[in-house]
């Protein structure tokens, strides 16, 4: 099987992005996704972002089934409220011919309809999505996470720690092959980090991947760029066959490529 998780950007690098997604459509079983805007008005495009690109993703990816976990109501990128319909989340997409026993979207912090974001995002709700399914009676647990951005370092928070621990639990209460992806807003080396590694690999680590942010990100090439965000992470259960962080600028975020078994 293989699976991609990708912090889209909201649709900025639009086309590249689209052909990027199209082109492993093909042999790819899941996409995990963050930063996904949705409208149900005609509005495709503002402030640089595709407001519709959860539709758009739709249409591309018609042989999938979505799951769609929103995070905030009615805020642009910069988080000024909007006079139409937006919503922000993450999704998961996975190929029609699975049928899932157990999807789940668990609140860790916040409140999704919050009327006031604040300019730093530290209220901006964050959640655990997750879906569960079973292949030659193996279970199979996917977890997608967009981890709170706030604050900017990405080092250790009460918060933070708080919402690995939650994490931890959760994947510990599963039975079978986990797997855990997402934007985690995470350095590698914070306790953070290392309390979700626990029984898990963390295939960031064991891959010697060099970063997961691209040329893109606003912060490149300066000293404050932060070259990690994005982290797999993958129970015993999982047999990896292949993982890479592929180097091409379709966001501000790399895939994660995993293939397994």
């Amino acid at each position: 099987m293989k699976l991609i998780s990708l912090n889209t950007w909201g649709g900025k690098i639009y086309q590249p992005l689209m052909n990027f997604i199209k082109q492993h459509s093909k042999d790819t079983d899941i996409f995990c996704l963050q930063e996904i805007y949705n409208t149900k008005t005609n509005v495709k495009e503002y402030m640089e972002i595709r407001a519709n690109l959860l539709n758009e993703l739709k249409k591309l990816l018609s042989d999938f089934q979505v799951f769609y976990s929103i995070e905030a109501h009615g805020f642009n990128p910069t988080s000024e409220p909007v006079n139409f319909h937006l919503t922000f989340g993450k999704t998961i997409f996975i190929k029609n011919h699975f049928k899932i026993n157990h999807p789940e979207d668990i609140l860790l912090y916040g409140n999704r309809k919050e009327k006031s974001l604040k300019k730093d995002f530290s209220n901006l709700a964050v959640s655990l999505q997750s879906i569960e399914f079973t292949i030659h009676e193996k279970k199979f647990t996917i977890v997608n996470i967009h981890g709170t951005p706030f604050p900017g370092n990405k080092l250790d928070t009460k918060l933070r720690l708080e919402h690995s621990t939650k994490i931890k639990e959760f994947l510990d209460f599963k039975k079978g092959a986990k797997i855990l992806v997402g934007d985690f807003n995470l350095l590698p080396k914070t306790k953070s980090i290392k309390l979700l590694e626990g029984e898990m690999h963390n295939l960031i680590k064991e891959f010697n991947i060099q970063r997961t942010r691209s040329k893109l990100s606003p912060f490149y090439g300066r000293v404050d760029f932060q070259k990690f965000a994005d982290y797999t992470f993958v129970s015993k259960e999982i047999q990896v066959k292949s993982f890479e962080v592929p180097r091409v600028e379709i966001s501000d975020h790399l895939p994660m490529i995993l293939q397994f078994s």
